[in-house]
C-alpha cells in the first residue's frame, strides 16, 4: 500500500471517530518512513485531540469531585459510569470510579478501575495509593504495601499514602518506621488532626509518651469530634495513676457521643477504684445495652461490675469477635502416636516480677524435661530481673520476641511445632492475645491471666476446676474445660516470705482487738462487701479494716461511707505498698482475710493462705467470683466458704468474738498448708501434665475437644524439708 492511500485511510478513519485505528495506520507509515513529515505532524495532531477527547471538560470534574467529597459515592459513582461511554481513556473516571466503590465496600469492582486507570495513567501516584487501600482491605498486606511504596516513588509527599502506610506498618508492629512516615505526613499537613491522631498513637506504642499525649491534645483540640483521641489521653492517664484525668478524659467523649460505651465502661471501672460508688447507679442505667450495642466493651472490666455470668459471656463474645477474624481450625495432628516429648508454649508478658510469675514461677522447673519441651514466648516490655531469669533457667526455650510484628512472632511459633499454645494473658492488660487468632498449635489452652471465658472458639480448651466451674457452668464458657482436681491456681511452694516479724503497731495497727484486712484492689470493694465489713465492725468493740493504700481519693471516699454507716473513719486503716515478701510477712500482723464478692480476691488470697492468714470467702456465679472458695477448699478450710451473706456475716463476728477459735483456725492452717495440694507444685505439675496428655490424646484419635476432668494423681505427703524451711522464713 502507498503512501497516499494509507495517509487517505488514516484521514476517514478520523472522520468516523475511529481514532485508535486512525493512530495504528499513521503509526504504521512512520514505521516504513519514518521521515514522512506529513504523517508524523497528522499523528500528533491527531494524539492531541484524542487526550483532549478522552479527558473531561474542567467544569465537569470540579463537579464530580465535590460530590466525591461530600460522600456521595453511589450517585458519583453513576454519573463516572455514564460518562466513560464517551470518555473512555479517562484516567480521571476510571480513578474517581474505582474509589467510589472502594468507599461503598465493592471491592473488586474498585480494583478493576484502578488498574484500568493505571493503565492509562501510569505515573498517577492517588490511583496506586488507593489499589493499595484495596488490596489493605481484602487482607492483602504485602501488596498493600508494595502499592504504597509505589505512590511516594512518584510522590514523596503523597500525604494519602504517607498515612495509610504508616498505618499498615504499625498494624504489622514496625512502628519505628510507622512514626517516620507520620512524621512526615505531619509535617506537610500540621493541622490535620487524623494525621496528629495517628502520629500519636504510634508515639504511645513507641513509648514517647509525653509527645504522644501533646499531640492527642492537640488532635482533640483541632477536631472535638475526634473521640479516640480524647479516649486515648484518658487511658494514657489512667496508666500515669492519674484517675481524676482519665474520667475527665472520659465524661468528655461522652458528653460528644454520649453511646460510646467504650468511655462509659473505663470512666466507670475508674470510679470504682477511687471507691466512688456514684458508679453503680450509672452502671444499672446502661446495663442492659452496655458493650451489647456498638462499641465492645473490655471483658475484664465488665467482669469487675456484675457477677452474672450470662451477660458477661455475651459481652466477651461482642469484643472477641472484634478481635478475631476467622475462627482457626484444629490442624491435624503432626504425629501418628504422642511424640516423645509433647512441645507446650506458655506465652505472655508477664515473665518477670508479677502476680503470675508470683505463683508459677515454680512450675517450669517442676514440669518433667523427658515427657515435655517447654517453651516460653515473652512479648512484655519489661526489663529482665531474677523471676525472668529463674523461669529462663527451667526451660527448654525462651524466646525473648517483644517488639516483634506479629507476622515474624507467628513464623518463629509456628515454625517451633508446637503441639499445645498456651495464653497467660487472656483479656489483660499488655496482651497479644489477638495472636491466638491464626492456629499457633494443634491446641489452644487459655489458662490463669483471666478468670473467664475467651468469648472465640479460637481456644480449645479453659483450665478450671470443680469449684471455679462447678457442673451446670458449662454453658458460661465458648471453650471446653480442663478441670483441675484440685484448685486451678498453681502456687509456688518455694514462694519467699520476709522473716521480719511485723508488729502491730508497726503496721499501724492497734494493739487489741481483731483485725479483719482485705489486700484487694479498691475497684473490688463495692457497696455490697462494704455494708457487711461496717455491720462487723460495729458488732466488734474494738476492731479494725485493714485496706491496702489505693491513693488519697480512694482512702477519703472510703472513710466517708464509714462514717456514713455509724463507723469511725480511723478504724479503716491502709496498708502502703512494699516489696512482695515484705508485704507476704505483715499479713501475720492481721487476723482475719474477708473476700470480695462478684470478683474475689486471687493471687492476693493465696498470698494471705501462704503467709497463714485465714481467708474468709462467699463464692459467686463468675469464674472470678468462685476462686476464693477454691483456693480455701484446696488449703483444707472449706470451713471458711459461707453460703450467703448472712452466713459470711456470721462466720466473721464469730471468729472475731471467740479469740481461741481464731487461733485454732490459724493454727490448722499452719499445719495444713505445707501439706495441702494449694501448694504442692510437683503435683500441680503432675496433674496438668496429665491434662495435656489427655487432650492430646483425644486430638490423636481424630476426636472433638471435650470437657475434661483430670484425676489427682497426688499422693497425701509433706513438702520437702526445703520447701518447710522456706515457708517458715
Amino acid at each position: 500500500m502507498t503512501i497516499a492511500t494509507s495517509m487517505n485511510e488514516a484521514q476517514r478513519l478520523e472522520r468516523d471517530a475511529k481514532l485508535d485505528d486512525a493512530a495504528l495506520v499513521y503509526t504504521d507509515i512512520l514505521n516504513r518512513f519514518p521521515k514522512n513529515a506529513r504523517a508524523r505532524k497528522a499523528l500528533e495532531a491527531l494524539q492531541q485531540r484524542m487526550q483532549h477527547e478522552q479527558e473531561l471538560p474542567t467544569d465537569a470534574k470540579e463537579k464530580l469531585s465535590a460530590s466525591f467529597a461530600a460522600g456521595h459515592y453511589p450517585q458519583t459513582a453513576s454519573v463516572c459510569a455514564t460518562l466513560l461511554n464517551t470518555y473512555r481513556k479517562s484516567h480521571f473516571l476510571w480513578d474517581t470510579l474505582g474509589q467510589c466503590h472502594l468507599h461503598s465496600g465493592n471491592l473488586d469492582e474498585a480494583a478493576t478501575c484502578l488498574n484500568k486507570a493505571c493503565e492509562l495513567n501510569p505515573r498517577a501516584p492517588g490511583t496506586y495509593s488507593a489499589m493499595g487501600d484495596v488490596c489493605a482491605r481484602m487482607g492483602r498486606t504485602s501488596d498493600a504495601i508494595a502499592l504504597y511504596k509505589k505512590a511516594l516513588s512518584l510522590d514523596s509527599d503523597h500525604i494519602v499514602a504517607l498515612n495509610n502506610l504508616a498505618n499498615l506498618l504499625a498494624g504489622q508492629g514496625q512502628q519505628g518506621e510507622a512514626a517516620q512516615l507520620l512524621e512526615r505526613a505531619s509535617s506537610l499537613a500540621p493541622n490535620n488532626p487524623s494525621l496528629i491522631y495517628n502520629h500519636a498513637n504510634t508515639l504511645r506504642r513507641l513509648g514517647d509518651l509525653a509527645k504522644a499525649k501533646t499531640l492527642f491534645e492537640k488532635a482533640a483540640t483541632l477536631n472535638p469530634d475526634l473521640t479516640e483521641a480524647r479516649f486515648n489521653l484518658g487511658q494514657m492517664e489512667l496508666a500515669a495513676g492519674n484517675q481524676h484525668e482519665a474520667i475527665r478524659n472520659f465524661e468528655a467523649v461522652l458528653q460528644t457521643n454520649p453511646g460510646n460505651d467504650r468511655a462509659r465502661v473505663q470512666k466507670l471501672h475508674m470510679m470504682a477504684q477511687l471507691n466512688d460508688w456514684n458508679w453503680v447507679t450509672e452502671y444499672n442505667e446502661h446495663r442492659r445495652h452496655l458493650g451489647l450495642q456498638g462499641t465492645s466493651c473490655a471483658p475484664f472490666i465488665m467482669m469487675t461490675l456484675e457477677d452474672n455470668p450470662d451477660l458477661l459471656r455475651l459481652r466477651t463474645q461482642a469484643y472477641a469477635n472484634e478481635r478475631f477474624g476467622n475462627r482457626p481450625a484444629a490442624k491435624p495432628a503432626r504425629v501418628a502416636k504422642r511424640p516423645q516429648k509433647l512441645r507446650i508454649g506458655y506465652f505472655s508478658s508477664d515473665f518477670h516480677s508479677h502476680a503470675t510469675m508470683h505463683l508459677m514461677g515454680g512450675l517450669f522447673s517442676r514440669h518433667d524435661s523427658t515427657q515435655f519441651h517447654i517453651s516460653v514466648y515473652s512479648y512484655g516490655a519489661a526489663p529482665a530481673d531474677s523471676e525472668q531469669e529463674r523461669v529462663a533457667r527451667n526451660v527448654a526455650q525462651f524466646r525473648n520476641v517483644a517488639g516483634l510484628p506479629d507476622s515474624q512472632l507467628l513464623d518463629i511459633v509456628q515454625s517451633d511445632g508446637l503441639d499445645i499454645a498456651v495464653d497467660l494473658k487472656g483479656f489483660t492488660g499488655d496482651t497479644r492475645t489477638e495472636l491466638f487468632g491464626n492456629r499457633l498449635a494443634p491446641l489452644h489452652v487459655s489458662y490463669l491471666g483471666y478468670p473467664g471465658t475467651m468469648g472465640t472458639t479460637a481456644f480449645d480448651y479453659l483450665i478450671g476446676d470443680a469449684m471455679t466451674c462447678p457442673p451446670g457452668s458449662e454453658r458460661f464458657f465458648e471453650e471446653h474445660l480442663i478441670r483441675m482436681p484440685n484448685s486451678y491456681q498453681v502456687n509456688d511452694q518455694d514462694r519467699e516470705i520476709s522473716g521480719k516479724q511485723y508488729t502491730r503497731r508497726e503496721c499501724g495497727l492497734p494493739d487489741t482487738g481483731t483485725v479483719f484486712c482485705c489486700f484487694n484492689n479498691s475497684y473490688k470493694i463495692t457497696p455490697r462487701e462494704f455494708e457487711s465489713w461496717m455491720r462487723l465492725l460495729n458488732q466488734s468493740e474494738g476492731s479494725v479494716l485493714w485496706l491496702l493504700d489505693s491513693g488519697e481519693t480512694s482512702k477519703q471516699n472510703l472513710r466517708r461511707e464509714a462514717q456514713a454507716r455509724g463507723v469511725d473513719p480511723d478504724r479503716l486503716i491502709f496498708a502502703p505498698r512494699m516489696p512482695h515478701a515484705e508485704h507476704l510477712a505483715r499479713h501475720r500482723a492481721a487476723d482475719l482475710f474477708l473476700d470480695t464478692f462478684a470478683v474475689n480476691a486471687h493471687t492476693t488470697a493465696s498470698d494471705a493462705l501462704w503467709a497463714g492468714l485465714p481467708v474468709l470467702t462467699m463464692p459467686g456465679r463468675q469464674f472470678a467470683a468462685r476462686v476464693g472458695a477454691s483456693l480455701v477448699n484446696a488449703v483444707g478450710l472449706p470451713e471458711l466458704i459461707a453460703k450467703d451473706e448472712a452466713d459470711y456475716e456470721e462466720k466473721a463476728l464469730t471468729l472475731a468474738n471467740d479469740t481461741e477459735a481464731l487461733v485454732a483456725l490459724r493454727g490448722k492452717l499452719m499445719s495444713k498448708r505445707l501439706k495441702s495440694p494449694l501448694f504442692d507444685t510437683d503435683s500441680f505439675a503432675r496433674d496438668l501434665e496429665q491434662g495435656f496428655n489427655m487432650i492430646f490424646d483425644r486430638h490423636l484419635q481424630g476426636l472433638p475437644p471435650a470437657h475434661v476432668d483430670i484425676p489427682s494423681h497426688r499422693q497425701h505427703k509433706t513438702l520437702s524439708s526445703e520447701a518447710r524451711a522456706s515457708a517458715a522464713a
